[in-house]
């Protein structure tokens, strides 16, 4: 190999050296940071998706008259009644937002509040009170369930906002019972895969799902 020849793959040598150097760079960058914008783009696609679809009103919102929760959560679940430190309304909008409260004197002075963990409970028995307790015997629903579809921080008039958008699934009680007793009569379906799809489908058919959204006024936290 002549010198020229040699000074040629030594340049190339080089130059593919400082290209697996920026390949590998790249990489450790994306095990890095990547999921933290994966994450952070998912948020912006729900932004902005939230501003532009309306999502359908909830068919089991509470009525106007009902008792506000700092009134009524207390009552229907004693066991956790010293963190139902909150105030304000349902949640239903901003105007109706519910107020989180870092510290709460009235109902347990001596703890100090997680903000979000809070949202998430209250979140829960709202869909008890629309699902069960604001409804008449035999029109209650069993297996109370939601999904998270999106969370994010909204300012409106310069206050700030948790908006919290949930999917919240659910079976009417006397079709829930009938499902259950028919499904433990017959030994959950082992050895009959016909009866076990009957009554998946059944179960799948009398199924309600519906978005329900939640305001938390959060300024107690970001002060």
């Amino acid at each position: 190999m002549d010198e020229k020849t040699k000074r040629e793959w030594n340049e190339l040598q080089n130059e593919l050296a400082e290209l697996q150097k920026t390949v590998d760079e790249y990489e450790n960058w994306i095990k890095t940071e990547g999921a933290e914008l994966g994450d952070m783009y998912a948020q912006l696609q729900f932004l902005k998706e939230s501003e532009s679809d309306t999502v359908p009103e909830n068919p089991f919102r509470l009525p106007e008259d009902y008792p506000l929760p700092r009134e009524i959560l207390q009552q229907h679940f004693p066991r956790t009644a010293n963190q139902c430190n909150f105030s304000g309304g349902w949640g239903y909008d901003a105007d109706h937002a519910v107020i989180v409260k870092e510290f709460d004197p009235e109902i347990n002075p001596d703890e100090k509040f997680d903000g979000v963990s809070l949202e998430y409970a209250f979140i829960d028995k709202r869909i008890r009170e629309e699902l069960i307790f604001n409804r008449p015997e035999g029109g209650r629903f069993e297996e109370l369930d939601y999904n998270t579809l999106g969370h994010s921080l909204q300012r409106i008039d310069g206050v700030p906002y948790d908006y919290i958008l949930v999917e919240v699934t659910a079976f009417p009680e006397r079709e829930w019972n009938e499902l259950k007793e028919d499904w433990e009569s017959h030994d959950s379906y082992k050895n009959d895969p016909e009866g076990r799809k009957r009554n998946l489908d059944r179960r799948e058919a009398c199924k309600i799902t519906y978005q329900a959204e939640y305001y938390f006024n959060i300024s107690d936290f970001m002060s």
